[in-house]
């Protein structure tokens, strides 16, 4: 009897998850929509949760709903521009999930971005949006879904240092070790990045691998400043800024991190642009 009951509960979870991974990715695509018909103002603009973290391309790193209102009211970039997720997933209460996928320009061309979204009074709100500029894209107009995996959920202790603690740890081994060792050790296996061209790197490998042309003696530095983490303590993110000194490239950044079986913390999604420099 307690196998059978087991099988109901892992059923139930399973169940669960789904309902609540489609209503992320529902609430994408009408915040997308909304955009497109209301504008920034009327669409995007207030589906920012009050600290959340807007990274545009080119821009210094925007936190919280007030000071990204007042940038979105002096740019009209994201009026002509709708997005399709590719990928979602959700903490296992619920309340924390992201979603990555491609923007798409009126004018033509493709980018990507990345989303973390808190579920508020049972509506998801952005908590943190990366993208990049659009690119010239001659392939159809939706773009190949991704082929990422869903990772396993492991309650804990639902502390925001720690994923502070993870990021600067996984800094640190890029400073000591070099960006490429650092991204092996600290990329869960289904880990996703924006990386460079019109697709996703999807992959631990991949990842790592896109770090083999980095240029001899230039060290990838950075510095998480903000945190969210679900209250069931399995899946949060991280917002922070980076730079190259040496090839004055400065950029800023969002992190999906997992806790792992382990207790240990690994990212399954890395995204950012371009930031002005000091």
């Amino acid at each position: 009897m307690r196998y059978l009951l087991l099988g109901l509960t892992v059923l139930l979870a399973t169940s669960d998850r789904t309902a609540e991974r489609d209503a992320l990715l529902a609430a994408d695509r009408a915040l997308s929509e909304r955009t497109a018909s209301l504008g920034v103002q009327g669409g995007f603009g207030p589906a920012f949760t009050d600290d959340a973290a807007y990274l545009y391309p080119g821009a210094p790193l925007l936190r919280g709903s007030e000071r990204i209102r007042a940038f979105l009211q002096n740019s009209d970039s994201m009026l002509k521009q709708t997005w399709a997720p590719a990928f979602g997933d959700v903490s296992a209460d619920g309340r924390l999930g992201y979603t990555y996928g491609w923007t798409y320009a009126s004018g033509g061309g493709r980018g990507k971005y990345l989303a973390c979204w808190k579920r508020m009074d049972d509506a998801w709100r952005l908590a943190a949006f990366a993208s990049t500029r659009p690119i010239p894209d001659s392939s159809p107009a939706q773009a190949t879904p991704a082929k990422a995996a869903l990772s396993a959920q492991v309650r804990g202790h639902a502390d925001s240092h720690e994923l502070i603690a993870a990021d600067s740890t996984f800094a640190a081994r890029s400073v000591t070790s070099g960006a490429k060792e650092a991204f092996l050790a600290f990329a869960a296996e289904e880990a996703v990045a924006f990386g460079g061209g019109l697709h996703m790197t999807e992959g631990r490998e991949a990842i790592g691998a896109g770090f083999d042309g980095f240029p001899a003696g230039a060290v990838l530095e950075w510095w998480p400043v903000t945190a969210q983490i679900a209250p069931s303590g399995d899946l949060g993110c991280t917002v922070g800024e980076a730079r190259i000194t040496s090839l004055n490239r400065y950029s800023k950044y969002v992190t999906i991190w997992r806790r792992q079986a382990d207790n240990t913390w690994k990212f399954v999604a890395d995204g950012g642009n371009l930031r002005p420099a000091p």
